[in-house]
């Protein structure tokens, strides 16, 4: 398998739902959840994540689909109330994802670093300066 391919056959053979913590220096702590789903015969993941605290409640939600572009690359398209609508995220490297078109300097940080373990971060900066990590969640696969 691919490098380059490796997050969407790793999601798309391990659907179900995913639960762990987050934390950053933007968002704070967090719980995250995370259902992973197949479309198109399995050549899609579908990922619908939330974040919740107990202060809060629910903080932030975002439906995404992960495919292979036209292109040959990954692309990561993600809706949330955070951004100008669906926004494509192209992987550049495994694993990495950056933002193709929109106002936001922005990067996504989509790893499975083991079977049943999921690793998703939301790097961005506010300026003209290089993106940093400012959320992150990992998760383990639930039952």
């Amino acid at each position: 398998m691919p490098a380059e391919t490796d997050v969407l056959h790793c999601l798309t053979a391990a659907t179900g739902l995913y639960r762990g913590r987050g934390d950053g220096p933007e968002s704070g702590p967090f719980l995250a959840r995370m259902t992973v789903s197949t479309g198109v015969n399995g050549r899609a993941a579908i990922l619908d994540y939330e974040a919740t605290t107990d202060r809060d409640g629910l903080r932030h939600v975002e439906h995404s689909v992960l495919v292979l572009g036209a292109g040959g690359r990954l692309e990561l398209h993600v809706a949330s109330l955070e951004l100008p609508g669906m926004v494509r995220f192209t992987q550049q490297t495994p694993g990495h994802f950056t933002a193709y078109e929109g106002p936001l300097v922005a990067r996504i940080v989509l790893r499975t670093p083991r079977p049943g373990e999921i690793n998703y971060a939301w790097w961005w900066s506010r300026d003209e300066g290089e993106p940093r990590e400012q959320s992150r969640a990992d998760l383990h696969r639930s039952g």
